[in-house]
């Protein structure tokens, strides 16, 4: 089942990609602009500001104006990335909170730990467990991992337990989530750009298609074709 963290992304990647096309491309059928007007810009730099800047096209290609799209665009992009940074904060302030808790309660060794390591810590309550587990399924290849003292831990109660799971959680929502907002932010970038550049060049018609896949247990795939 998709995580809430990806249908929220995932809806916020379709908005970007269809509502600013749509109503462009309406805008685009009524607007009187004349063809001499229109001739004197570039659609090259009007595609370079807007990777710039979403809405930066835009505006170069209104004569210096910023029109309502240019600053839907760039509006986008501040709040993309103002949710960036504020979940990268929260997530690093996560991880700091489950890390601190595995070294308090669970006696772990956590410097220098990788992903897997705390992953194991959030599947099994001690060592011990995880070390019977691999030999009762087999895992021969598994059961050298807590051989080290280092890599060997115990958590003192199941609340603390349950709660650096929980921690655990909320921190890999957020790296998924960022994924999914550094995907958008390409998103708006070229979208933006390749409507400035069809408005600039009066070429014909964008050809804009997208696909972004949400698998549980890695990152979004983000395909991107845009077409003049």
């Amino acid at each position: 089942m998709v995580s809430k963290d990806y249908f929220i992304g995932f809806v916020l990647f379709v908005w970007i990609l269809g509502v600013p096309a749509v109503a462009q491309n309406r805008a685009d059928l009524s607007n009187s602009t004349s063809v001499e007007n229109v001739s004197t810009v570039s659609a090259k730099k009007a595609l370079a500001l807007s990777i710039l800047l979403p809405g930066l096209g835009h505006k170069y290609v209104n004569d210096g104006k910023w029109s309502g799209w240019a600053v839907t665009y760039a509006a986008a992009d501040v709040s993309l990335w103002i949710s960036l940074f504020g979940s990268e904060w929260h997530r690093n302030s996560l991880v700091d909170s489950y890390t601190t808790l595995a070294s308090g309660s669970a006696q772990a060794i956590v410097d220098g730990k990788n992903r897997t390591f705390f992953l194991n810590l959030a599947a099994f309550e001690s060592s011990e467990i995880f070390l019977e587990t691999m030999l009762r399924n087999r895992q021969w290849d598994q059961i050298d991992y807590v051989s080290d003292p280092s890599f060997q831990w115990e958590w003192e109660s199941e609340e603390a337990f349950n709660e650096f799971r929980d921690l655990r959680n909320d921190a890999e929502s957020l790296r998924r989530r960022k994924s999914i907002i550094i995907a958008s932010l390409v998103v708006n970038r070229l979208l933006s750009g390749a409507i400035s550049a069809r408005k600039a060049s009066r070429a014909g018609r964008v050809n804009v298609t997208a696909s972004l896949s949400a698998p549980i247990e890695s990152n979004p795939v983000l395909s991107l074709r845009v077409g003049f």
